[in-house]
């Protein structure tokens, strides 16, 4: 239940329960009050029919006692009449003719001649009443003379103070009541209420706390469907990111520490030989011209090496960054290949690599900055040529298109990788020769670029091994919208 729900069904009890409870209490509080104070009058305010039925007894036993000759009968006749006239607070007055000829009862006052003569107006039959006194009267006959009853009964009243004073202390007694309940009903209802407020902000603020020492991983789990659900989710949503952003930082300070490390070692290598070489010509060890050319050469090699290595890290540095400008343009990617291609195969030949085409599209535009395009050929087929172990490798580049991707595969014939290095092939550094025994493999640096080139076109890059063995690296880069690129394939 929504707590929107609860505060509706809160507002909505706080009006019916009190409301409810103040009416039972009104109604204990007046059947006390009627208890008390007619204690004895049950048959007068509820029970006409009982009062009616004492009255006809009366007079049935008074009609019995004035023709039963039996003295002894008339005994018990007297004693039943006293007992009911005492339990029922009535008094039986019996008269022959105007003398009055016993009382049963003396409950009623001297005279009550009104009474008397309003009831002679109805001929000695029927039930006057002064507010004070009932009179019942009935005319009977027995042993040849005729008999006036009268049955008195008390009117039970209540006087204008006595009332007075009832109904301010049931006044004061309901205000009272009437607060308690309140009180009692806010007390429950906040209850009600704030309990499911409560309990998710302790949660919360227990998931707070888990995160503020350190524990990434705590997850708050709330079965509940109401407003604090999407609060808890955002919460969880906030610890995993966080999670994945502390783990991304220390990654990147193990790969800055890597870096550090890997540029130590690659400029230490290669400024070792030059000072070995140098140490060599000035210690005189190079005493002919001609070792003295192949040191110098060996020397300008070593520095051509650091230069190279120093501009591909001022390259990733700024891409990492952000700042190595860029500037797109629509490219015909197979004609930017081709070209390439007739311009460097030669060179690369000289360094033991031979170049071949596959199968590509007759074109395929995409949008890139063509230094960029370039620099991803490159990269890959100097990986090529650095990694190879024949005299004269080969490195083969097919194409095609693929939905709304131009595919670029370049593969070689050269060691492979083992499996579990093809996902670190492109972590900056990153060699499978893991004691980095070789500097002359390279950097590292190039695989590396060839990824924050592919990540900045908006295209990716996978590496896999052939199954004859060699390398072969898959690239995926977007076609330009607004041409179709042809599919029909040359070789």
């Amino acid at each position: 239940m929504t707590i929107k729900k609860r505060l509706f069904i809160s507002n909505i009890l706080m009006l019916v329960i009190p409301a409810v409870l103040a009416i039972i209490v009104l109604i204990s509080c007046l059947f006390i009050f009627f208890v008390s104070m007619f204690p004895h009058a049950e048959y007068r305010l509820g029970f006409q029919e009982e009062l009616t039925e004492t009255r006809y007894q009366a007079v049935e036993l008074a009609a019995g006692w004035l023709s039963d000759p039996d003295d002894d009968q008339r005994a018990e006749t007297e004693s039943a009449l006293s007992q009911l006239a005492e339990k029922n607070q009535i008094t039986l007055q019996i008269y022959e003719e105007q003398n009055l000829l016993r009382q049963f009862g003396n409950g009623v006052a001297p005279s009550h001649t009104q009474l008397e003569q309003a009831l002679a107006a109805l001929n000695g039959e029927g039930t006057v009443s002064d507010g004070s006194f009932d009179l019942y009267g009935r005319q009977i006959s027995a042993g040849g003379a005729h008999y006036q009853i009268y049955v008195y009964n008390p009117v039970v009243t209540l006087s204008s103070r006595n009332l007075k004073v009832w109904a301010a202390g049931i006044g004061f007694f309901m205000i009272v009541a009437l607060l308690f309940i309140i009180f009692l009903t806010n007390r429950f209802l906040t209850r009600f209420v704030f309990r499911r407020i409560s309990e998710p902000l302790k949660t919360l603020a227990e998931g707070v706390h888990q995160i503020r020492d350190g524990n990434l991983t705590h997850r708050i789990d709330y079965p509940e469907k109401d407003e604090f659900l999407p609060v808890c989710e955002d919460f969880n949503e906030m610890a995993e990111r966080l999670r994945a952003s502390v783990e991304q930082s220390q990654k990147e300070e193990e790969s800055r520490k890597e870096l550090l490390a890997s540029i130590s070692h690659d400029i230490r290598s290669p400024l070792t030989s030059i000072r070995a070489y140098v140490e060599g010509l000035l210690d005189g060890v190079a005493n002919t011209p001609e070792k003295q050319k192949d040191y110098l050469a060996t020397i300008q090699t070593k520095t051509m090496e650091i230069d190279e290595m120093v501009k591909k890290l001022f390259l990733f540095s700024k891409m990492e960054l952000g700042e190595y400008p860029y500037s797109p343009e629509r490219l015909d990617a197979v004609k930017e290949i081709k070209d390439f291609i007739s311009a460097s195969a030669e060179e690369y030949r000289r360094r033991g690599l031979q170049i071949r085409v596959g199968a590509m599209p007759n074109s395929a535009i995409i949008k890139a900055d063509p230094t960029y395009f370039r620099s991803i050929l490159i990269n890959l087929l100097d990986n090529s040529a650095k990694y190879k172990e024949k005299g004269m490798g080969t490195a083969t580049i097919r194409a095609r298109t693929d939905g709304q991707y131009f595919k670029l595969l370049v593969e070689d014939d050269g060691p492979g990788v083992p499996a579990k290095a093809l996902p670190k092939l492109f972590d900056v550094f990153y060699r499978s020769d893991p004691s980095r025994k070789n500097p002359n493999q390279g950097s590292g640096l190039g695989l590396a670029i060839v990824w924050k080139t592919m990540e900045r076109m908006g295209g990716s890059i996978y590496a896999e091994n052939l199954p004859d063995g060699g390398l072969r690296m898959i690239l995926d880069i977007p076609l330009a919208g607004g041409e179709e690129s042809e599919t029909n394939f040359n070789h």
